[in-house]
């Protein structure tokens, strides 16, 4: 039985600029050590070493707790690198082979909301940084209006870097992986003579061990955020890359990278005397005087590799869609929204919180399309026709949809949104594990197994690629 009731119209190929040829691809999978390192080490990321330490766990419980929760996502997060090595595609694209060829607009509408929300909170906390850094070492503003000037600096600045496409973003990454591993080792030095690892806290749950788990819960949606970004990468790699290379060194520079961000920033705010004052600013309160000036460098040029890793794959993701537009002027469209986001957000009505509340929203739509296209991948045994993911052919499915991604997906992110906790929203069923976040993996289970079960009763043989 099938759930399709229309041919497709005749096949077509994929245009160029869609798939990377197999001769373009140049990429190595060790590459990945660049791109993760580079973009977690940011103040934008650094600063989520708050959220453990802020539920009243202490260094310890707050350490162990990031970190297993990092190891669960990055299992979910690093096999998905095979996607835009089977296709040659963005993931929005690939995506086209289990949710359909409209279809995948969904992962289109995931990448751009992530991908911008993202830019604007690393632009926001780069330049925030700079301005924190400058009062105290020369006496000048830190106010709105002083963000509102600095903020088109730091957008342009990350623009320029994701409009010149891949090459300059490497080149941009191996400097800032250096350059921020290094400023992360003179914090960690700088904090030591006042640190304390027996600092603990007062459980949010009231026990350390419900807290500990929601620590966990905390430290599983890190990875997995950035579920439909890394096939902008993976498309490049060359030709004969095995799975086993890209999922590994993947997963192995995502923990990495995100365990050396957390861990720091989670030293730093056990150390802070006021938890209610704004991250930066108690950060430049605990560092001796010498080490500010490292903050101005680390606040601005830590931006560009986060910033421009999420502006150049909301270009690409607009990119597909508009097809009269070149890649360089979507980026620059989608910096601008942005920056708008921002502005509004940040300078308008001091609300960067909320945008940090929407992009946890966005976890319950990426982990049950991250489940459908694991499940995907391995009912289809990673065979994909990519020529075919952007028009009419096999991957037409009903009207270019397929219902039964769509069918599991809907009332995975539903009940997502029911079981969310956060201080924005709370949903109807968010207290029903005591407290613990469960708004990322029941969805993730919801939705794989919805998938699976569909695929079995309605196969997808008009979707299906011959072996060989």
């Amino acid at each position: 039985m099938s759930l399709s009731v229309e041919s497709p119209p005749s096949r077509v190929v994929a245009p160029r600029g869609e798939l990377v040829p197999a001769h373009e691809r140049t990429a190595t999978a060790r590459e990945f050590l660049w791109i993760w390192h580079s973009a977690q080490f940011s103040f934008g990321v650094v600063v989520l070493g708050s959220v453990p330490v802020s539920f009243g766990l202490g260094w310890w419980g707050s350490v162990t707790s990031a970190l297993l929760g990092l190891l669960i996502g990055t299992l979910v997060f690093a096999p998905l690198a095979r996607f835009g090595m089977r296709t040659g595609a963005t993931d929005a694209v690939s995506s086209a082979a289990h949710f359909g060829v409209r279809g995948r607009v969904i992962t289109n509408a995931i990448t751009l909301c992530v991908a911008i929300g993202f830019f604007a909170i690393a632009v926001w906390t780069g330049g925030t940084a700079v301005l924190v850094a400058g009062q105290r070492m020369f006496g000048t503003p830190a106010g709105t209006g002083e963000l509102a000037a600095v903020i088109p600096v730091v957008a342009v600045a990350v623009v320029l870097v994701a409009v010149f496409g891949l090459r300059a973003l490497m080149a941009t990454y191996k400097i800032v992986t250096v350059v921020g591993g290094l400023v992360l080792l003179g914090l960690v030095v700088a904090l030591l003579p006042g640190f304390d690892p027996g600092t603990t806290g007062t459980p949010l749950l009231g026990g350390f061990w419900p807290t500990w788990a929601l620590g966990v819960s905390f430290g599983i949606t890190v990875p997995i955020t950035y579920a439909t970004l890394q096939g902008d990468y993976s498309r490049h790699l060359r030709p004969g890359t095995t799975d086993r290379g890209a999922v590994g060194w993947n997963g192995v520079a995502m923990f990495l990278s995100n365990a050396i961000a957390l861990v720091v920033g989670i030293m730093a705010t056990t150390m802070f005397a006021d938890p209610s004052v704004p991250w930066v600013i108690a950060l430049t309160g605990v560092v001796p005087p010498w080490f500010v000036a490292f903050v101005v460098v680390f606040g601005f040029f830590g931006t560009l590799p986060q910033g421009a890793l999420c502006v150049y794959a909301a270009g690409l993701s607009a990119h597909s869609l508009v097809r009269g537009a070149s890649r360089a002027r979507c980026t620059v469209a989608m910096a601008a929204v942005g920056v708008a986001v921002l502005y509004v957000g940040a300078v308008a009505y001091d609300a960067i919180g909320s945008i940090s509340t929407f992009i946890l929203f966005l976890l319950a739509l990426i982990a049950p399309w991250s489940a459908i296209m694991l499940v995907g991948f391995a009912q289809r045994g990673g065979r994909y026709a990519p020529d075919e993911l952007v028009g009419p052919g096999r991957y037409w499915f009903t009207g270019g949809v397929n219902l039964r991604a769509v069918a599991a997906f809907l009332p995975a992110v539903a009940l997502g949104l029911l079981l969310a906790a956060n201080p924005v929203y709370t949903g109807p069923l968010a207290g029903i594990a005591g407290g613990v976040d469960l708004s990322c993996v029941v969805p993730f289970a919801v939705a794989g197994a919805g998938y699976h079960l569909l695929c079995r009763a309605f196969p997808e043989r008009e979707a299906e690629v011959p072996r060989g």
